[in-house]
């Protein structure tokens, strides 16, 4: 969220996601998550029935095939968006990271799906003693916080099934991945199929507000393509989106707007923006990791923004 979703975001990130927002025709979602919100999703993973105790399941990660409990029932999750890929599609972890330093950035949903879990260690630090010591039958994260070297460590304890993308903002790939490893790819599936369905609805019902949903970048924001999947700015730079019609920008889960967009909005540069002068802009509490977090981001983006714009 992120965008991505990153711990304790200072202003340069916050801007960097509002860069990422930016159209001159209809409107670019927070991030490059945000915006594949607009594309359509990718093949799907089928499920393995059930099997006995003890019995696996091989799955292609990003280091290579993995032989996976076909119902795992201690799951770790040691990357920072794994514990919301998860809970997505119905798979409850023993224990993630340890959340506790930036526990407002997430929903009471997800707040209370944590609550009371085993950690193992924070973002970018997992802890191996603690992995070992949560005895887990299945470990699952992502490559871009999980290299190699960690994977074999972790191997050594479990099953560790790791999941890359073109980019970190690729939750797609990633979460896809998730619930093959975990067995759960009819509700990925499910999720997936209502995403479609509310974006075929959105093309239809919005389609002037969305100018067919081709939408444009700023001519004043520089195409840079990261392989982060997102770029930051100074604030001195926000004349760059002097051209543009509409702004999306994160707000936080509970609806307020985090320090670091308080920074922007303090900045003279934000009220000159026109799209911000004639109340084009528009919050979005909604972090997209998965296909559940993003129908809620369609979900405001409709009620907040493509409402308005009616």
């Amino acid at each position: 969220m992120t965008p991505l979703l990153l711990p304790t975001p200072d202003t340069d990130a916050q801007f960097a996601r509002i860069t990422a927002a930016l159209t001159r025709r209809g409107f670019l979602g927070g991030s490059a998550a945000a915006l594949s919100m607009l594309e359509f999703a990718g093949c799907s993973t089928g499920d393995v029935g059930d099997g006995a105790d003890g019995a696996t399941r091989t799955v292609q990660t990003h280091y290579g095939s993995v032989d996976v409990p076909v119902d795992p029932q201690r799951i770790v999750a040691v990357s920072y968006n794994t514990p919301w890929q998860l809970q997505a599609v119905g798979a409850q972890p023993v224990a993630t990271l340890d959340y506790s330093a930036y526990i407002d950035q997430f929903t009471p949903t997800q707040q209370k799906f944590i609550e009371g879990l085993s950690t193992v260690g924070v973002f970018l630090q997992v802890n191996r003693e603690a992995v070992v010591a949560a005895a887990p039958d299945l470990i699952v994260g992502d490559v871009y916080e999980i290299d190699e070297d960690m994977f074999r460590e972790l191997s050594k304890i479990a099953p560790t099934a790791v999941y890359s993308g073109t980019n970190r903002s690729d939750w797609r790939s990633v979460s896809e991945g998730a619930a093959d490893a975990v067995n759960k790819g009819s509700a990925l599936t499910s999720n997936r199929e209502k995403y479609t369905a509310m974006q075929a609805r959105i093309r239809t019902d919005y389609a002037a507000q969305l100018a067919d949903l081709n939408v444009t970048r700023g001519e004043f924001i520089p195409d840079l393509r990261p392989s982060t999947g997102f770029e930051a700015f100074p604030l001195e730079q926000l004349e760059m989106l002097r051209d543009v019609t509409v702004v999306i920008y994160p707000k936080q889960p509970n609806g307020t707007d985090s320090a670091g967009m308080k920074s922007v909005f303090a900045s003279p540069l934000w009220s000159r923006i026109p799209a911000v002068a004639s109340g084009r802009s528009f919050g979005i509490s909604t972090q997209v990791t998965d296909y559940g977090t993003a129908i809620n981001w369609l979900n405001e983006l409709e009620s907040g923004a493509l409402e308005a714009l009616s």
